[in-house]
């Protein structure tokens, strides 16, 4: 234990302890210079007692306890009576025993932040308040539409219902500062997830792209967070469709998915194997990649496409992370190929075939 707090004393970033009832039993020395406060001060005080009560960080403990999961935000202002300025910080909670959590504090990077402290939870707001409301309006009339629609149109009806659902939900969590950092995972099947963003492509582009599906019926569910998911799968589909629409009247988009071994687990620990994941490759057949471009291409505002703001492939990339999964590119002209590859549950191993070689079709 000795150790454990000397390493906690040594730490760049600030850590925190707190109990049940948000007061601080542990505080190490960056964590008491963010505060202005020692250690001995804030001892068995209330956190409310140390920062501002309204203070964003309150809602991302509660929230952290609620998911009993990790949660991190980025560019979160602190402040409070005993703070010379109010830092803007990336903070990450995880829940501990008894029900108390551990908070780390890191100096944030962002430029672009605002020096406020009402910043990001103003702009919280806004985005639920702005975007939920018309998204309600048009699940309303839909449901309304569904009554008198003809068979043939209810197919279309549902995949508005459902895509106003989903981004409702992911607007909701985003609101509540539950980053695409911040998963929550449950059992899925990648097929059906894969099929709702291609209905959804499908509607929006009409007649204009094919999809074709080529799938491994025989792999197994994984855990992951279906939302955050197809929202990188329907940035990868609309991505590929639009690219290949560039080059071609009539567009082919095709979605592989296959059995992949050997995968190196982002975030591996010493000793633990190399495990088996899920491929899913999204493939168009536009004008490609240039290299150039390729080595830049998740870094946020970069985008390949003529007045493109290039913040789908960046939030592709951090949910992709936030599964410990990884992205491969491979482009040349006429063909780009994003992979995706997720880690299998081990319990599926025991499923796996004996040749341990990925099936082809």
């Amino acid at each position: 234990m000795n150790d454990l707090i000397q390493l906690a004393d040594l730490a760049p970033f600030g850590l925190l302890q707190l109990d049940k009832r948000s007061r601080i039993v542990g505080a190490n020395p960056a964590a008491q210079a963010i505060f202005g406060h020692s250690e001995r001060t804030m001892l068995r005080r209330p956190l409310s007692e140390v920062i501002f009560h309204d203070s964003l960080l309150f809602d991302l403990i509660d929230r952290s306890k609620s998911l009993e999961g990790d949660l991190t935000a980025h560019a979160v202002v602190i402040s409070g009576p005993g703070f010379s300025r109010s830092p803007v910080l990336d903070i990450r909670i995880r829940p501990i025993e008894h029900d108390g959590v551990i908070v780390s504090l890191v100096d944030s990077n962002d430029p672009n932040v605002v020096d406020s402290p009402a910043s990001v939870s103003a702009f919280a707001r806004i985005l639920g308040h702005e975007v939920k409301n018309p998204l309600a309006g048009i699940s309303g009339a839909a449901q309304l539409l569904m009554r008198q629609a003809r068979e043939d149109q209810t197919g279309m009806l549902d995949i508005i219902l459902g895509e106003t659902q989903r981004i409702e939900r992911l607007v909701s969590r985003l609101s509540a500062f539950e980053l695409f950092s911040s998963p929550r995972m449950a059992e899925i099947n990648i097929h059906v997830l894969l099929d709702k963003v291609i209905a959804a492509e499908g509607a929006a582009h009409g007649e204009k792209v094919r999809f074709e599906r080529h799938y491994d019926p025989s792999l197994p569910e994984i855990d992951a967070d279906e939302d955050h998911l197809h929202e990188a799968f329907l940035n990868l589909a609309r991505n590929a469709a639009e690219a290949a629409l560039s080059r071609h009247e009539v567009a082919t988009v095709k979605i592989h998915t296959a059995f992949e071994t050997g995968f190196a687990i982002a975030g591996l620990r010493m000793g633990e194997r190399l495990g088996r994941a899920l491929r899913i490759t999204v493939e168009d057949n536009g004008p490609g990649i240039s290299p150039e471009n390729r080595e830049k291409l998740f870094e946020l505002f970069t985008s390949s496409k003529s007045g493109g703001r290039g913040l789908g492939l960046n939030v592709v990339s951090e949910i992709v992370n936030a599964h410990r999964g990884r992205i491969k590119i491979d482009s040349k002209p006429g063909q780009t190929r994003f992979s995706v590859y997720l880690p299998m549950k081990r319990k599926n191993y025991k499923n796996d075939r004996k040749d341990d070689s990925p099936r082809r079709r």
